[in-house]
C-alpha cells in the first residue's frame, strides 16, 4: 500500500477548455466507473427493480444525505471528472475512488439533499488502491453514513450500489443486486498506472459512469463497500451511455483502513 499525503500539480491557472473526454478501460476487459464530460440524453432512471425484501426507494431515502456527487477539474486543462463520496464523519471526512480525484486541481462537492456546492481538500491519496479521502466544511451538520461490516457479507445477500449515475446531479441512483464473489481480485488502468486489488465484492447490480466511489449497501441500509470499477457485456464506445452490469466493490472495512481512517476519529 502506498498512502500519500495529497499535493496538487502545477498549473491550472488557464481558464478551463472544453471538456475532455476519455475511456479507462480496466486490464482485465472490464471499464472503470468513471465519467470526464457529461453528454446530452434522457435522464438517469432512479432505481431498477428490487429483490424481495429490499426497498431500493427506502435504501435511497436513507443513504442519500449521506452521499456526495464529486466534480473534479483536473490536469490537463479542460479535464473534467464526474464521481461520488461517502460521508464518513460529521466534521467533513469523505471518502470516495481515488480516479475521480485524479490530477485534481479543483475538487467540489454536493452534499445530498442540501444544494449548493463546497469546495473539498483532498487530505489523503491512495494511487495503489484507487481510494481517496477529502475533506469538507459544510455549513448544516452532516450525516454520516451507516457503516456495515463488510466481514459479515455473504454470497447471495441482496445489495444495492449507489451513487451518481451519469453524472447528472440528480436524486442518486439505485441499483439492486445481489453479491456473487467476496474475494476477486481485479486489475485496471488508473492514466499510466496499474491498480491491481484483492479481495474485492462483486455484485449483481448494474452501474453507470459517475457512481465510482459510491457505496454498496446491504439491506439494512449500512454501507459494506466502495464502488471501484464495473464490467459490461460489451465494450462501451467513446461518448456513449452503457451500463457496467457487474459491479466490483471494495469492502469498506479495508477501504477505510488503506486510507489511514479509524471509526470514530
Amino acid at each position: 500500500m502506498s498512502v500519500r499525503p495529497f499535493a496538487p500539480g502545477g498549473g491550472g491557472k488557464g481558464r478551463l477548455r472544453s471538456v475532455v473526454w476519455r475511456c479507462a478501460p480496466l486490464v482485465i476487459g472490464l471499464q472503470a466507473a468513471l465519467i470526464t464530460g457529461v453528454g446530452g440524453g434522457a435522464a438517469a432512471s432512479t432505481l431498477i427493480s428490487s429483490p424481495p425484501g429490499v426497498s431500493a426507494a427506502t435504501l435511497s431515502r436513507e443513504v442519500e444525505f449521506s452521499l456526495v456527487d464529486t466534480t473534479t477539474f483536473a490536469e490537463p486543462a479542460g479535464t473534467q471528472i464526474l464521481g461520488t463520496g461517502i460521508i464518513v464523519s460529521a466534521t467533513g471526512l469523505v471518502l470516495t475512488a481515488y480516479h475521480v480525484v485524479r490530477d485534481a486541481v479543483f475538487v467540489g462537492v454536493t452534499v445530498g439533499g442540501q444544494g449548493g456546492v463546497y469546495p473539498a481538500s483532498v487530505v489523503v491519496t491512495n494511487p495503489d488502491d484507487d481510494l481517496a479521502l477529502l475533506r469538507i466544511e459544510a455549513d448544516p451538520p452532516l450525516t454520516p453514513a451507516r457503516l456495515g461490516g463488510s466481514a459479515s457479507a455473504q454470497v447471495g445477500d441482496p445489495v444495492v450500489a449507489m451513487g451518481n449515475a451519469r453524472g447528472l446531479g440528480l436524486a442518486p441512483t439505485a441499483a439492486t443486486g445481489r453479491l456473487v464473489a467476496l474475494d476477486r481480485s481485479i486489475r485496471y488502468g488508473v492514466g499510466s498506472n496499474v491498480v491491481s486489488l484483492a479481495d474485492v465484492m462483486e455484485a449483481t447490480a448494474p452501474i453507470f459512469a459517475g457512481d465510482s466511489g459510491g457505496p454498496l449497501v446491504d439491506a439494512a441500509g449500512r454501507v459494506i463497500g466502495v464502488i471501484a470499477a464495473g464490467s459490461g457485456d460489451s465494450p462501451c464506445p467513446p461518448r456513449q451511455d452503457c451500463p457496467l452490469h457487474v459491479t466490483f466493490a471494495i469492502p469498506i472495512d479495508q477501504a477505510l483502513s488503506e486510507v489511514g481512517y479509524t471509526v470514530g476519529s
